[in-house]
């Protein structure tokens, strides 16, 4: 072999050796990559539970620096990432508003005038209470409160008004006279009555503010010190809008389209209406129906192919869903208070007061209505120490009014129905 030829030779080895100095220098550094990663996420999933690695992965800038390190380090093409990119849902908005800090759902719960479930089911808020009495709305009679301990009832003033959605708070309750559809305000000792605003046909009382959805299609709050109406969003004729419930600092609710069958999940700013955002993709039809949120939680029924539904629970801001109840039989809006979850279900020609214990996942049945079906419009009332069932148990009976205390047993022997202005056993 010639100088020549052994010189190329020796350029060709030192040449192979710095490829695989290199090529070694490359893993060792992907290596280091990975463990900081996974430590990084290990310490993202020991922090917040309910962090998901797969929000990570999928995100689309990681993507792109797999690609560039696919294709620019590795010299390699990739097929899939491009896929990803290209089959993005286009039709649907993007969920713009899905996270804000927890503390913006810490809520003094002295100062809500009613739970939002109660004010959005079947019984349209007839029924709330304060740490004194349960207040609860008869129609045609018009407003009574109980006293627990001694499970007295009066009158507070029955002038044939057909109240509903019930707020209290300190000395007053408001509430809406379903026929003319004006809200007003009353001492809870009784007397007369101020007029608060006219065209209200939804009303939900927050500390200073009264939120509301009007019959011209506005939403927005009332101040409780002056009465000035804030509209926050106007809505077109052919749509409708449904409360969904509050943080510190916004509104959230729905707009349902009547001609095109979809919802669109809005949330406005309570000091800036021109922030409007969307707080979920849109949904058809029932797909997702009757949600509340709650103390920072989304409650609502999903549906499934085989039209059953479950009742679900969502934390804001996760994606993660825990279904609390499966094959509902009825889907009105359910009550929550603490740990608990009251909610309707049919069962063989009646309607049970059902009560889930959210940690433990127990339920059990509360109070019972009977001669029932399903076209029933009872609705379930929660009151402190009692829940109760208004409504009819089929579409065209009589409506029935019965209670019963949590904390004793659901039978007979423990119902209160109401009867000719007062309780009876």
């Amino acid at each position: 072999m010639s100088d020549k030829e052994r010189a190329k030779k020796r350029k060709e080895r030192s040449a192979a050796k710095k490829r695989k100095k290199i090529g070694k220098g490359i893993l060792i550094f992907f290596a280091a990559i990975v463990v900081t990663a996974a430590a990084f996420l290990i310490t993202l999933t020991v922090c917040d539970p309910e962090f998901e690695i797969k929000s990570i992965i999928e995100n689309e800038k990681v993507q792109q620096a797999v690609a560039f390190v696919k294709e620019d380090v590795f010299g390699k093409t990739t097929t899939e990432l491009t896929t990803v990119s290209t089959t993005k849902q286009t039709t649907t908005k993007p969920k713009n508003y899905d996270y804000s800090s927890f503390d913006d759902f810490a809520f003094d719960t002295s100062l809500q005038g009613n739970q939002i479930g109660n004010l959005l089911n079947n019984t349209q808020g007839a029924v709330t209470y304060s740490s004194a009495y349960i207040y609860y709305s008869i129609d045609g009679k018009g407003l009574y409160r109980f006293e627990p301990n001694g499970e007295s009832n009066s009158a507070v003033n029955v002038n044939n008004y057909n109240f509903k959605y019930l707020n209290v708070l300190g000395d007053y309750i408001y509430l809406v006279d379903t026929q003319s559809h004006k809200l007003k305000k009353s001492q809870i000792v009784g007397g007369d009555m101020v007029n608060v605003a006219d065209n209200i046909s939804f009303a939900y009382l927050y500390n200073d503010k009264i939120y509301y959805v009007s019959t011209d299609n506005t939403i927005g709050f009332i101040n409780t010190s002056d009465f000035k109406k804030t509209v926050l969003y106007t809505a077109q004729a052919d749509k409708t809008l449904n409360f969904v419930g509050i943080s510190l600092s916004r509104i959230f609710f729905t707009q349902y389209d009547k001609v095109a069958d979809y919802y669109e999940y809005i949330t406005v700013s309570l000091t800036d209406s021109s922030d409007k955002r969307y707080f979920r993709d849109d949904t058809q039809g029932d797909i997702i129906t009757k949600m509340q949120l709650e103390g920072g939680y989304f409650y609502y029924y999903q549906k499934h192919q085989d039209g059953t539904f479950d009742l679900c629970r969502q934390k804001f801001g996760s994606d993660k869903i825990v279904t609390l109840i499966e094959k509902c039989s009825l889907t009105d809006y359910p009550v929550i208070y603490a740990n608990r979850l009251y909610c309707t279900q049919y069962e063989s020609h009646r309607v049970d007061a059902v009560e889930l214990n959210m940690n433990s996942m127990d339920k059990k049945i509360m109070l019972s209505a009977f001669d029932a079906d399903e076209s029933t419009t009872i609705g379930v009332g929660y009151g402190y120490q009692y829940v109760y069932l208004f409504g009819s148990p089929m579409k065209s009976s009589q409506k029935v009014y019965k209670g019963s205390c949590i904390y004793t047993s659901s039978s007979g022997d423990n119902t209160i129905v109401f009867d000719d202005g007062d309780w009876f056993y």
